[in-house]
């Protein structure tokens, strides 16, 4: 081989072996993208080790050394991060001057987030080695307004910068036609309830037996089955056996006949019951309480009855518990007199009972439809004006209607009642949130 073909084969070897290297140096230099593209660092400015992110939205702001959000005054700076790895997530502040660290000794730092609702945080720091840490958790989500104040020897430094997380904006119009309802939070009964089923049945210290005085034969039959009838109505027509005269068999209550056992020509003895003639303003609701919570009930605990599609709640208290229980249920009776000026509760329905067993006030509850789990928490979505983000809370008891908050939000917060999925829904469509 000539010695010209030998040395331009070197060269071209030379060169393929430069552009590989400066291919694996970019490589191995550019940020890891997520799944849906991102570069580990943007959104919420994750730090390679996961350890360490800016606190912030990542917008036109420079990130520091650390991942973290650098704020800028003169020759100082800080770089806010927040830490989460093993502990609550924190806020860590680094400190510079023309570029190199500051003893964070030399600095006092606090930061304050306001976020929706009203809410304040005032995050005060100590040193812990290099670095200024918090001396409170930074609660997710990381939503807020962040108002960040440093004191060195010569000077005092003030920044504001925008953290909004999980956060969305609606025109009232839009949440209006969503069916996005908001309410205040507030102080609530919290009612704990046993559910037991029964039927309606006819009040029987409401009820008379219409029985001829004489026995004899039924020579008219004026009163008619499910007719409404008053005290002293004629209701039959009886010749006497023994004195072969008319006489008048009358109601004795105004009320509806339930029940006819007459028929014109036809014999009747003294005593036979021909009527039975039930006063339906009032009823009895007949609930079965199982064997295992009887010992919950009590005469006079108060019970919500739910009748299904077609008649109304109504409310009454149990007047009576049976001594004895039922063999084939294996259940006892608890009775209710129930109101029924309407006549809509009829007898022989079907019902469902709420038994009332204790009834606890709440400083704070909301609406039990409110409560979501958003991510690893549960959570309201507060309000204040156009904006809408999830509120991890702490919940208590709860009676299917009003859940009790135990932590996290103040009585007078703004949170979405009614159709809070759609809100959530929104959320997660915008990929206005993130995983840590």
């Amino acid at each position: 081989m000539k010695l010209k073909q030998v040395i331009s084969l070197l060269v071209v070897l030379a060169l393929g072996a430069g552009a590989i290297k400066y291919a694996l140096d970019n490589l191995e230099s550019a940020p890891a993208k997520d799944p849906h593209g991102r570069q580990h660092g943007d959104a919420h400015g994750h730090a390679d080790d996961h350890s360490e992110h800016a606190a912030g939205e990542p917008g036109e702001w420079e990130r520091g050394p650390h991942g973290g959000r650098m704020l800028r005054d003169g020759g100082f700076a800080v770089e806010i991060t927040i830490f989460e790895r093993g502990v609550p997530p924190q806020f860590r502040v680094y400190c510079f001057r023309d570029g190199q660290p500051v003893d964070p000794a030399l600095v006092k730092l606090e930061i304050q987030l306001e976020r929706l609702g009203g809410r304040t945080d005032h995050i005060r720091f100590r040193q812990e080695g290099e670095h200024l840490v918090g001396d409170r958790t930074v609660y997710e989500p990381h939503s807020f307004s962040a108002h960040v104040t440093a004191e060195t020897a010569d000077r005092s430094h003030s920044w504001r910068y925008e953290s909004p997380e999980a956060r969305i904006e609606l025109t009232p119009g839009t949440a209006r036609s969503s069916g996005v309802v908001v309410e205040s939070a507030g102080p609530a009964a919290i009612r704990s309830v046993l559910v037991a089923n029964g039927r309606i049945v006819p009040n029987e210290d409401r009820m008379k037996h219409v029985v001829p005085r004489f026995a004899g034969v039924l020579k008219e039959v004026r009163g008619k089955l499910g007719e409404a009838v008053r005290e002293g109505d004629v209701l039959a027509v009886v010749e006497s056996n023994e004195s072969l005269q008319d006489y008048e068999v009358r109601s004795g209550l105004a009320g509806t006949i339930v029940a006819k056992h007459a028929v014109a020509g036809e014999f009747v003895k003294e005593g036979d019951a021909i009527f039975v003639v039930a006063d339906l303003g009032t009823v009895w609701v007949d609930l079965n309480v199982h064997r295992q919570d009887a010992g919950h009930v009590r005469v006079g605990q108060v019970v919500v009855l739910e009748g299904g599609e077609g008649l109304p709640k109504a409310e009454g208290t149990i007047s009576y518990l049976s001594p004895f229980g039922a063999a084939d249920t294996q259940t006892l009776l608890a009775r209710v007199v129930l109101p029924n000026p309407e006549g809509v509760w009829r007898p022989g329905l079907f019902v469902s009972g709420k038994i009332l067993l204790e009834e606890v006030s709440v400083p704070v509850a909301v609406r039990a439809g409110a409560v979501q789990t958003f991510r690893d928490w549960t959570v309201v979505f507060v309000n204040e004006g156009n904006l809408y983000e999830p509120l991890v809370i702490g919940t208590g008891r709860s009676d299917g209607e009003w859940v009790e908050v135990t932590t996290g939000m103040k009585p007078g917060m703004r949170y979405v009642a009614e159709n809070s999925f759609i809100i959530k829904a929104d959320i997660l469509k915008s990929g206005a949130s993130h995983d840590h």
